[in-house]
């Protein structure tokens, strides 16, 4: 017998390989999906704290009665600041919080004013959409 063809066991195999092999692919598909990065997201964020940071070495920069070194955060060594997140205006799913502490040349925490505090901008969205990481930037500030 010369036919050409598949089998009626030969279809069923391929059913059942099929059945077991497609559901993962699904899952994984999903998985990966859900892990990607919203672009437009992450650039939002990184551009709103770069924005603030800018703000802060302009105030440091600056020679108005409220700017300079002194005046950029923390006001104080004894107190940090630790930020809280608030709103940022025009951007209604971000939230930004400023944490400033005093440091020393060796960048270990003090509570005297050695001419360095180490500035922490963090910007995080809200509601965007999937996979928005925090957006954070780290600076040194001197009074020099």
């Amino acid at each position: 017998m010369n036919t050409k063809g598949f089998t009626l066991i030969e279809v069923i195999l391929v059913i059942v390989i099929m059945a077991i092999a497609i559901p993962g692919l699904i899952s994984a598909v999903s998985f990966i999906t859900a892990q990607q990065v919203n672009m437009v997201g992450t650039t939002t964020a990184a551009d709103l704290a770069q924005e603030e940071m800018e703000n802060i070495i302009a105030k440091k920069q600056s020679s108005c009665g409220t700017c300079g070194y002194a005046n950029t955060p923390p006001t104080s060594c004894a107190t940090p600041l630790v930020g809280t997140f608030a709103a940022v205006s025009g951007f209604p799913n971000y939230q930004k919080k400023t944490d400033a502490v005093c440091v020393d040349s060796s960048l270990a925490s003090v509570l005297t004013d050695q001419g360095y505090k180490e500035i922490t901008v963090t910007v995080q969205a809200v509601g965007v959409g999937p996979s928005v990481p925090n957006a954070v930037l780290v600076t040194l500030v001197t009074n020099y």
